[in-house]
């Protein structure tokens, strides 16, 4: 049986690119009909939202990131830069899609 991309993409993970702090979002259920990425650390959500496309979010679905080139109108959150801001300062991350679960080897901030 051939499993699609959707099936097999357990996590993403974000890597900041100025320290290489890294970030895994574990698959938690789905809204809208798309899967959503919970951070194992934080009650911040990776998800697709109707009529903006994928974010980083929280549950209130307020934004915090987001693609840098292009919304992301597919099935999955989209592989490459990513920015996010917190207060007063702006992150550049890369995405990546992680097939199967393991534990991320970095996580705070």
């Amino acid at each position: 049986m051939v499993r699609s991309a959707l099936d097999m993409t357990a996590a993403v993970r974000f890597v900041r690119r100025t320290d290489g702090l890294s970030y895994e979002f574990v698959r938690d259920g789905q809204a809208d009909s798309y899967p959503c990425y919970r951070r194992l650390d934080a009650d911040l959500w990776c998800r697709r939202l109707p009529d903006f496309g994928w974010v980083v979010c929280d549950e209130t679905a307020a934004v915090s990131g987001r693609p840098f080139g292009d919304a992301g109108w597919g099935d999955l959150p989209p592989e490459g830069v990513w920015v996010s801001y917190r207060g007063d300062r702006s992150y550049v991350y890369d995405l990546a899609h992680v097939d199967g679960h393991r534990a991320p080897s970095h996580e705070s901030g």
